[in-house]
């Protein structure tokens, strides 16, 4: 029976990923002091920090570096929904200012996606799902 999980190749590989990690803190910052970024979706902000604190987990955190990791995952697949739906002219205005692309950012989700293996398509899944039904609410 296999977890799905899947280490990194190497430990420098997961330790970039963390060291990356403030500069797209500084970029979701930025998009949820920004009030061309709609409310609704600075609420997928508010999903992440509840996974966060919630007891709820892909993998315990008692598992020592993988629980941890998983949650890293999760928070970048759910920083790159984020930042995938706000606007792109938002979003490359505050890339810019913090001297990061995209290119990376989209290579450190695929390594989060690798980290937690097949559940991590079934988390963005469930991530778009939510997002469409609140789309789906605010218009009619």
């Amino acid at each position: 029976m296999t977890s799905g999980f899947r280490a990194p190749k190497d430990v420098t590989e997961a330790v970039e990923l963390m060291q990356r990690l403030p500069r797209y803190l500084r970029l979701v910052w930025a998009l949820l002091r920004d009030s061309r970024v709609p409310v609704r979706h600075k609420l997928i902000l508010a999903g992440i920090g509840a996974y966060i604190v919630l007891p709820i987990d892909l993998i315990p955190d008692a598992v020592p570096v993988l629980g941890q990791l998983d949650d890293l995952a999760v928070v970048l697949l759910g920083l790159d929904l984020f930042i995938r739906v706000a606007p792109q002219e938002v979003v490359d205005e505050h890339l810019a200012r913090i001297s990061q692309d995209t290119d990376q950012l989209r290579r450190d989700i695929a390594t989060a996606q690798r980290l937690v293996g097949g559940r991590a398509g079934g988390l963005r899944g469930t991530l778009v799902r939510f997002r469409a039904k609140g789309r789906g609410k605010g218009s009619a």
